[in-house]
């Protein structure tokens, strides 16, 4: 059996990635999709959205690490670790 070649699989992914870009943005494409229309406001509310979800993200803060000890007897349970 043949050992597939790695080299070959890299350079079809790069053809592909290739001829996809250029079926999706060149305008001699004969399926490119229409242009957007001009939408400033829903382009400005889009932009402050994402805005915020990073915003969100950088300021969120970690959680802290909760224990859930239980003493049973002799045994102390940390339900908190999981299996």
């Amino acid at each position: 059996m043949l050992k597939p070649d790695h080299r070959q699989t890299v350079a079809a992914a790069i053809v592909c990635l290739a001829i996809g870009w250029w079926l999706g943005t060149s305008p001699e494409s004969p399926v490119r999709p229409d242009p957007r229309p001009d939408r400033p406001v829903l382009t400005f509310l889009a932009r402050v959205a994402k805005l915020g979800l990073w915003v969100m993200l950088a300021a969120e803060q970690p959680p802290t690490p909760v224990n859930h000890i239980a003493q049973h007897g002799p045994h102390a349970l940390n339900h908190g670790e999981g299996w």
